[in-house]
This record gives structure tokens, C-alpha cells and sequence, in this order.
């Protein structure tokens, strides 16, 4: 059937537009490093693709179908050339592959004389960037390459690239700067550079990182990934670096953001007017710096490229009583990639990158005083100092052993140290943590010693990992063509932890001024109605070395039934393995089957829409911070004392008086493993839909809407199972031997033991039984009742751990769109409506600002539940972004980046009225004056719209080799708050918190960022 002239005239008109593409949203394929070169032609013809910056080529063979995929090729431009069998070539110049895409390069079917043009037999790519549809696979992902980025207003961060795709929002302060994907926490994203996995094993907070100018492209995944990722529940960025060529290049560049020119945070005052926060006088200056380059070792075989950076952050805050605290940041940054084609059919890559860094904050030393909150001194003989970072060695080699299968294999190292914050200088010994919380003044929290409130930590997190992939062409053999992926990986991951609180005394004390109950148990309506004084003590210390490993395999047919359809079959197996400080495993996960299914339907042929839907299932491995804190000798007291508001010792501390109530949390033992995990424990898993329609209306633009439903179908979390225990007991008549534990109500010794009746048939008074568990689940343990040092066996139902099931849903309709760079503008965008509830954020909890992955208190004692379910903290209804640029002079380039979106759910946590464990929590529950307050229910800080605006300048007189530039970020100078604070009332009371709904953390601020650079 002939095809009309129309369609064949659009599909010219696409063919030119193409060369102006520079990123796309849609459906991309899987591959981790490279991409792919697909198409049509006639069966039997060869295909040689050249990339003529390097010299490496590949030829493969045109399947008897008519298809050829030119697999696992480097980034970059290409010459594609054809072959038939009567000795007539066709030539395709400039085709860009981008990481994680099929490029289409469609031959028609009949030849033509050598260097001829040949009419398309559909729309096909040979621009130098990426096609606006993709057919060769069914992930959704937003590609943004270096060109891009560059062009754009945004912070210089791999977080500010994964906020440009739908679906991603802004995390939590608390966690730094990291984004939150398809409404999963910051900590359930993978990082990937050069196929590597750079990920914080320890609690997925962060990643390792290189300079921008190092990155090449970035492949944001949000959702609907291939089984050859896994080890993540909420999205995938999947980074590549620069790499040389033939040609030798050199550069350098410079960026500078003042402070004069910043406007900074406004400052936060609580109900009662007093001052909270002093933001107006803080000052942050920022500097970074670097020198590149790159070119040929041997030509044709050996290249590098090399980078050196540097950042230097200078910082200056003033506390609400006026003292000024400074910090200076230091990033040393030191790159190298490598590439070696030893032959046309066998290449080997070197990436190794060190990215120390390390913050001085000179600090003050409160000196003790009679009465809190009056300061004496001032002393800069204490300081507190954090290093993070370390060295990464990624080692990939890539086999064409034949024209249909490619083999890689890849090897990686990286290092992670932490170290901080902790005291440094003379002084930093003789200091204590103690800081108070008056009722008056605003109860704003004031310090007494010069220690750091955060533990003196010293660690490494080191990683090893090995991973072989697979690919295989098999051609037309059954019920169409068929393309094989398989592989394995494995990741052997060792941490060590020091974590003391730091001082003389290795105590930590938190006063609180509170109102005495009266004789009926009025809140302040006692003898005199005065406040009293109440200090918690706190004691911890944890130190071992644990290690973790997960190993993994997977398959996957991309099976093409007929020319317009491609069917993804995928199935990924993952097992997990946590040893605790004693070498010993104490939870092992396996045979977690992930199937991953998909289609991708070119409707119509025509090669301009698109149909497309995925299931996946992902899995997410327990965090190493687990290993540590459950699997640990974990030694952790909360005891609270009497105190007279007034006496202090020689280091600042409070003399303490009689002691209210002892709380053990953990007590300093490893626990035998099968006391203290499930042993029917699942892996933590989400399952994934999404269904979707791109269509390129016209020859630059496209547009494309789908839908999302994820939904978490298993979580793991530590629980106490105390109370159950004691159910245990009571439902099968035994007798226990009680703990040292704290029984509500009781009389107990001054170590903690229970002395009222009450105590004679419990197991437990209190709580420090936490079991690592599935909520909602029965749970399987063994547990000494009797004290006999027998561990005996038990099954504890779900209703008697009293525990609901963990519950996330997350459901969106995303509409994106581009218009494509033809030398003058582009534009792309996206608006998403979204729905985030349940009961459990996931890995990391945004409300309390916990990073104990896996570990928060959300599920550590059912009370805590009660009006647990609603909108979650990363819901955020209404998201529109654009961004853009304008090419509107030779040598001038405008754009732009315009953020609109919803602002949080806010919460009200107070104390449990009736759940005597909930209540030992103090204000953790979603109670507010005795009411119960729903998750989320309060209403939601108000909407943030932000506007960053750039302005390039490249003159023609310096063959545009030499460039400035000016970005201005938030220059409506909005400063919405995007996080409050949320506990409604104070501890042991009813008594309202004046601080209830300040702004705690505030949109970016209005800056303004100075750039140079020079490219050779």
C-alpha cells in the first residue's frame, strides 16, 4: 500500500527537526551506560556504524525481518552507512545516541546509487541529540544532556536535573538536597555513574558526586525501569561522564555566588512573638572552580579526559542570642576517565574520581552559669569539624564477540568516609550538650556547653561490586524477533561506626520547664501551680563493623511480534544479606522475584505516536543502618530526673535530682538473631502500573500524558513487642520473668526494676523489645519467657502485635511536552496532578526529619498509629514545570526555569491521651489537646512558585569559545515556607506550643550566580 504524500512530507520535516533535539521525556531503553542504534533495511544488507571522534566502529547484519540493532555504543555522533548486496550504500551522518536510548536509522527498502538520498520509510533520527519518541523500549525516563543543562538557570547539582522530570519533588531539609520520586522517600532513589553504583548504602541519604563539567549526560528514571536495575522503590539517575576523543581540548570555568547579592531567609518568630530563628544577618559565599582536559593518548585507541575542581563554601550564621558561628567548606575534587578500543570488538574503560569534603565551624563555649539562658562568654578555642567523601574506581570492559551478542563486564570500588560532626580544639572535651526548653521566652531552645548536639561519628561505608551483562539478537525465531538481556551483579558492602555522645561526661542532657499535673490530674493545677524542672539524660554509644551484600540476576526478551509492537518480558531475582557486629547473618532475604512487563505499540506506523504501559515490581534492600543499630551493640538510655532548675557542675551539666522514670531503648547487646528479626520476614517491594500516549503533533513538537499507580506491597520496619509479649503470655496462661523495665504506674528501684504487683505476670514493663518485622504480619521469634536461657519458639498474630498494615499509595496523571531546539528556542514541560496517602513514608520519615532507614519510630508502638493514615509528606497535588531557552542574538542565549507547585500536608504531633507506651514517646502522636488529628489533615504550607532566569554571552570575536554568563535563581524572591513545625503541644501537657506552625526551612533563596569559562 503506498503511503500518503502528506505523512511522507511530515515525516521529511521530522527528519530536519531532529537535528535540534536536545532532550527528551518518554520511553527509553535500559541499557546503563550506552545506547543503541536500530532500524530497517533490506535482509542481508550490513550496517557499519563509525563514530568519527574516537574511530570506533561496529558493522552487524541486517536480520532476514529486515531490522538491525547496533547495540552498547558509547554516547555520541555516529555515521551510519549501508551496504546491500548489490554493492549500493546509503549514508546517515550525524546520529545521536544518548545512554539509555534507541536511536531509529530506517533504510528504505529498495537501494540507491552510492551517496544518493533515500526516501524514509518512517520518521527516523540522525540529529546529534535524542529522538522525541522512542520505539526500542518501554521505560519512563527524562534524558537531559550536558548542552542542556548548561543552557538552564538551575543549581549545579544532580538534584536540580532530577527536579526537571514529572514526578519528582523537593525532599525534606533534614536530608540535605535530595529529591523524592513517584511520592517514595529521598532515601529509596539508586545513583549510577558510569554503571556503577554510587548510592549511601548506609540509609540511601545521598550519593558520590563529580562536577558538572565532568557529567555528560543524565537519564532520569521515574518509574517503569528494566530488570537490569533494582535496589530501588522510588527512581533511578543513571549518570555518564565525558570521555575523549581524536580532538585535543581544554578548558576551564569559574562560578560565583555572592552573598551581597543573596536575599536570605526571613526570620521566624513563634506564636507569642518571640524570636525562633535569626536568619536575616547569615551569610553564605560560594565559589567552585575548574580545569579540564581531554584528547588522544594513541590515536584511535587511547583517550582521556581530566578534570580538577574545587569548592569553597564560606558561611556565617547568628543564633537568636546573638552569637555568630562560622563554617568554611572545603571540596577538592579530582577526575579521570579512560577509554581504551584495544580493537574494533573489545573496549575497556577507566573512571576513578576522589570527592573529599570536609566543614570547619569554629565554635563558642557557653560557659556554666547559675541561671539558663544567660550568656556569659564567648571562647573560639572549641571547634566542630565533618568529613565526608572518598576515592571511586570503576573498571568496565565491553566484548562484541559477534555481530548479535555483546558482552560487559564491569568492577567498581567506591569509598565513603564520615567522620563528624564532632568537637575539635582544647576546649572540645571539657564540653558537654545541654539545652533547655523554658516556657517562657518563647520556649525557644537555648544551649549551655559548647558540644555538638549531633554524636561524635567516625566511619566508612566501602563498597565492592561486581556485574556481568549480556546481549543477544536472536533475530526472526519464533512468533517474531527477539532481543535477549541477561546479566548478574553483586555488591559486597562493609560499614564501619564509631557513634559516642561527645563531652567529658558522655552524657546528654534536655531540660524541659513543664507544668506539675494537679491531685486529679489537671494539667497545671498543682499545689502552686509553678513550673518544675525536668532533665533527660541521655547515654549511647554504638561501635562495630558490619557488612551487607545483595546479589541479583535477571532476563528480559524484547520481543517484537510485528514491525509496530514491542513486547518487554523481564523477570529480576534479588537477595539480601545483613550480618550484625558479631560477623553473624541476622536477616537474609531471598528469591525476591521482580517480573517487569511492558509494551510499546507505534500506532499506525507512521512512527509519530505512541501507546505504551509497564508493570513492574521493585525491591529495596535493607539499609546498612539497620545492620548498625538493630544488629549492633547498641547502647542507648533515656532516663529522665528531677532537677531544680538552677545547679550546674564544673562541665555545665545539671546536678540531677531523683529519677522520674528509666527508659532503655537499647541496651548495649548484640541480640541473637533470631530474637530480634522475623523469621518469615519479606523483602520491602512496591508494584508499579503505568499506562501512557506520546504523539508528535507536528514537526518540533510532542506532547504525552500517562498514568501512575504505585503501590507499597510490603515494608520492613522495627516494632516493639512488648505489649504482645505480655498478651503472649496472659493468652497462654505462663508465667514470666520480668524485665528491668519501667511498668506505667508501678513502683520500681533506682535501677529500674518493677517492684508493684502488677509486674509478677509481665515479660515486659515498658519497652526495649524491638524485632525487625513486616506491620501487619505475624511474626516468628524466639524468646526467653521464663529466664530459664532457653530460647523457646513463638508466633505472635497480628492482633496481638496490634500493628496495621504498612500502607503507600501513590496515583498520578502526568502531562509532558517539548518543542525542539532548532538553533533558535526550546521548550519542554510537564503538569502533574498527584495523590500520595497512607501510613508509612517509607525508608526515611520527613515529619520528625528521622534518617534511621528502616528504623523510624512510625511503627514502634501501635498507639503511635492512631490517625496514622492520610497525605503523605512528599504529596504534593498540583505540579507544573517548565523550562526553556531563547537564542534571541548570535552571540546572547535567554532562559528560563518556572516552578508552581503545592505545598505540604501539615501535621499536628502531641501526647497520646489514653496509649501509656504511645505516651512514653512524648509529643510522636497525631493528638493535639486530647483530639486525635488525622496525617496530614491540618492543611498544607501555601503554594511555592518560583522563577530562575539566565543570560549567556558567547562573542563571535572569541569564536564563542570564550562564554559568560549570569543566573539568577528565585528572583520573584518568594520565601514560602515549605516546611513548619508541627508538634502542637509541649511535652508532659496540653499546654499549646507557641512554635506550632512557624516556618522551620523556606524555598531557595533569591541568589545570583557569576560564570566564565573557556573551551579550547
Amino acid at each position: 500500500m503506498s503511503t500518503p504524500t502528506i505523512n511522507r512530507a511530515l515525516r521529511r520535516s521530522a527528519l530536519t527537526v531532529a537535528l535540534g533535539l536536545c532532550f527528551a521525556s518518554g520511553v527509553h531503553a535500559q541499557s546503563n551506560t550506552t545506547g543503541n542504534i536500530v532500524g530497517q533495511a533490506q535482509p542481508g544488507a550490513t550496517v557499519l556504524v563509525v563514530n568519527p571522534a574516537t574511530g570506533f566502529s561496529r558493522e552487524v547484519t541486517v536480520g532476514s525481518d529486515g531490522s538491525f540493532r547496533a547495540g552498547s555504543l558509547p554516547s555520541g555522533r555516529y555515521t551510519v552507512t549501508l551496504r546491500n548486496a548489490d554493492g549500493t550504500t546509503s549514508v546517515r551522518n550525524n546520529v545521536g545516541v544518548a545512554v539509555g536510548t534507541g536511536t531509529s536509522v530506517n533504510f528504505a527498502g529498495a537501494a540507491a546509487p552510492s551517496g544518493d538520498a533515500v526516501e524514509l520509510d518512517r520518521v527516523q533520527v540522525t540529529g546529534s541529540y535524542i529522538p522525541p519518541i522512542d520505539f526500542s523500549s518501554v521505560e519512563s525516563a527524562t534524558i537531559v544532556t550536558e548542552d542542556t543543562i548548561d543552557r538552564l538557570p538551575v543549581p549545579r547539582n544532580v538534584t536540580a536535573v532530577a527536579l526537571l522530570a514529572p514526578g519528582t519533588t523537593q525532599g525534606d531539609s533534614a536530608f540535605g538536597n535530595l529529591a523524592s520520586f513517584g511520592g517514595a522517600t529521598v532515601g529509596e532513589n539508586a545513583y549510577y555513574i558510569n554503571g556503577f553504583n554510587v548510592t549511601n548504602f548506609r540509609n540511601g541519604l545521598g550519593f558520590s558526586n563529580v562536577p558538572f563539567e565532568m557529567y555528560a549526560q543524565y537519564q532520569v528514571k521515574t518509574g517503569g525501569y528494566g530488570a537490569e536495575f533494582g535496589r530501588s522503590t522510588g527512581g533511578v539517575v543513571n549518570a555518564t561522564t565525558k570521555r575523549g576523543s581524536n580532538e585535543w581540548h581544554w578548558g576551564g570555568s569559574m562560578y560565583w555566588t555572592p552573598d551581597k547579592w543573596r536575599k536570605a531567609d526571613p526570620d521566624v518568630v513563634d506564636g507569642e512573638g518571640a524570636l525562633f530563628n535569626s536568619n536575616q544577618y547569615d551569610t553564605v559565599d560560594r565559589l567552585e572552580s575548574n580545569i579540564y582536559a581531554s584528547g588522544p593518548i594513541i590515536k584511535d585507541r587511547l583517550f582521556f579526559y581530566a578534570i580538577a575542581s574545587g569548592r569553597d563554601i564560606q558561611t556565617s550564621s547568628t543564633s537568636v542570642t546573638g552569637a555568630v558561628s562560622d563554617s568554611s567548606t572545603d571540596s577538592p575534587f579530582y577526575g579521570l576517565k579512560l577509554d581504551a578500543y584495544i580493537t574494533d570488538n573489545h573496549r575497556l574503560e577507566y573512571t576513578g574520581f576522589r570527592d573529599t569534603s570536609e566543614t570547619v565551624s569554629p565554635g563558642q563555649l557557653l560557659q556554666p552559669e547559675p541561671v539558663p539562658g544567660e550568656l556569659i562568654g564567648y571562647s573560639g578555642e572549641t571547634a566542630t569539624a565533618a568529613e565526608t567523601g572518598g576515592e571511586n574506581h570503576i573498571i568496565k570492559y565491553t566484548g562484541y564477540l559477534t555481530d548479535s551478542f555483546t558482552l560487559s563486564a564491569l568492577y567498581g570500588k567506591g569509598e565513603y568516609a564520615l567522620s563528624g560532626p564532632y568537637n575539635t580544639g582544647p576546649s572540645g572535651g571539657d564540653c558537654i550538650w545541654f539545652t533547655y526548653n523554658p516556657l517562657a521566652e518563647g520556649r525557644v531552645n537555648r544551649q549551655m556547653g559548647c558540644a555538638v548536639q549531633s554524636l561524635d561519628v567516625t566511619g566508612t561505608d566501602q563498597r565492592q561490586a561486581y556485574r556481568v551483562d549480556a546481549e543477544w539478537d536472536l533475530g526472526n525465531v519464533f512468533l517474531g524477533s527477539h532481543f535477549l538481556r541477561f546479566g548478574y551483579d553483586e555488591e559486597q558492602n562493609e560499614s564501619v561506626n564509631s557513634a559516642t555522645i561527645p563531652g567529658p561526661t558522655g552524657y546528654r542532657y534536655l531540660a524541659n520547664e513543664v507544668i506539675p499535673p494537679g491531685p486529679d490530674g489537671e494539667v497545671g493545677t498543682g499545689d502552686d501551680g509553678a513550673p518544675e524542672w525536668q532533665v533527660r539524660r541521655d547515654t549511647y554509644r554504638n561501635i562495630g563493623e558490619f557488612e551487607t551484600s545483595g546479589k541479583a540476576f535477571y532476563l528480559e526478551d524484547q520481543w517484537k511480534p510485528t514491525e509496530d509492537l514491542l513486547i518487554t518480558l523481564g523477570v529480576r531475582n534479588e537477595q539480601f544479606d545483613n550480618k550484625n557486629a558479631d560477623g553473624v547473618s541476622f536477616i537474609t532475604v531471598k528469591d525476591q522475584w521482580a517480573p517487569r512487563i511492558g509494551l510499546a505499540w507505534d500506532v499506525g506506523g507512521a512512527g509519530t505516536s505512541k501507546v505504551f504501559a509497564n508493570y513492574g515490581r521493585y525491591h529495596l534492600p535493607v539499609a546498612a543502618n539497620t545492620n548498625v543499630r538493630l544488629g549492633g551493640a547498641e547502647l542507648y538510655l533515656q532516663d529522665l530526673y528531677e532537677w531544680d532548675g538552677t545547679s550546674v557542675d564544673q562541665y555545665g551539666a545539671p546536678v540531677l535530682g531523683d529519677l522520674i522514670r528509666p527508659r532503655t531503648l537499647a541496651d548495649g547487646t548484640v541480640h541473637p538473631t533470631v530474637s530480634s528479626v522475623d523469621q518469615d520476614i519479606d523483602a520491602m517491594y512496591q508494584d508499579e502500573f503505568i499506562l501512557g500516549y506520546e504523539w508528535q503533533f507536528a514537526p518540533k513538537w510532542s506532547v504525552g500524558i500517562r498514568g501512575i499507580y504505585r503501590e507499597l506491597g510490603s515494608s520492613i520496619e522495627d516494632m516493639a513487642v512488648d505489649a504482645a509479649l505480655n498478651q503472649y503470655i496472659i493468652d497462654n496462661n505462663l508465667q514470666a520473668t520480668s524485665t528491668t523495665q519501667d511498668c506505667f504506674g508501678d513502683d520500681f528501684d533506682d535501677a529500674g526494676n518493677p517492684t508493684g504487683d502488677t509486674a509478677d505476670n509481665l515479660y515486659a514493663c515498658g519497652f526495649d523489645y524491638y524485632v525487625l518485622g513486616n506491620p501487619g504480619a505475624a511474626m516468628s521469634i524466639q524468646v526467653d519467657l521464663d529466664g530459664d536461657g532457653v530460647l523457646e519458639p513463638i508466633e505472635l498474630s497480628p492482633e496481638q502485635l496490634g500493628y496495621p498494615d504498612s500502607v503507600r499509595e501513590y496515583r498520578a496523571v502526568e502531562v509532558f511536552f517539548q518543542r525542539a531546539w532548532d538553533e533558535k528556542w526550546f521548550l519542554q514541560g510537564s503538569y502533574t496532578y498527584s495523590k500520595s496517602e497512607g501510613n508509612n513514608e517509607g525508608f526515611v520519615r520527613s515529619d520528625n526529619g528521622q534518617d534511621d532507614a528502616g528504623l523510624t519510630t512510625n511503627f514502634d508502638q501501635p498507639g503511635l498509629l492512631d490517625g496514622g493514615y492520610g497525605r503523605l509528606p512528599n504529596d504534593r497535588p498540583h505540579t507544573l514545570k517548565v523550562w526553556g531557552g531563547w537564542q534571541f542574538h548570535p552571540e546572547f542565549l535567554l532562559s528560563g526555569n518556572l516552578l508552581v507547585q503545592s505545598g505540604r500536608p501539615i501535621n499536628c504531633f502531641g501526647n497520646h491521651p489514653t496509649d501509656e507506651f504511645a505516651q512514653a514517646y512524648g509529643t510522636e502522636s497525631f493528638f493535639c489537646n486530647g483530639e486525635m488529628v488525622p496525617r496530614g489533615s491540618v492543611g498544607r504550607t501555601p503554594t511555592v512558585k518560583s522563577l530562575d532566569l539566565g543570560v549567556e554571552y558567547r562573542p563571535l570575536w572569541a569564536e564563542q569559545k570564550l562564554w559568560f554568563k549570569v543566573d539568577a535563581t528565585n528572583v520573584l524572591g518568594d520565601q514560602t515556607a515549605t516546611e513548619v513545625y508541627e508538634v502542637g503541644e509541649l511535652d508532659f501537657s496540653n499546654t499549646p506550643d507557641p512554635m506550632y506552625g512557624i516556618g522551620t526551612s523556606f524555598q531557595n533563596e533569591r541568589t545570583i550566580r557569576l560564570a566564565v569559562g573557556f573551551d579550547w
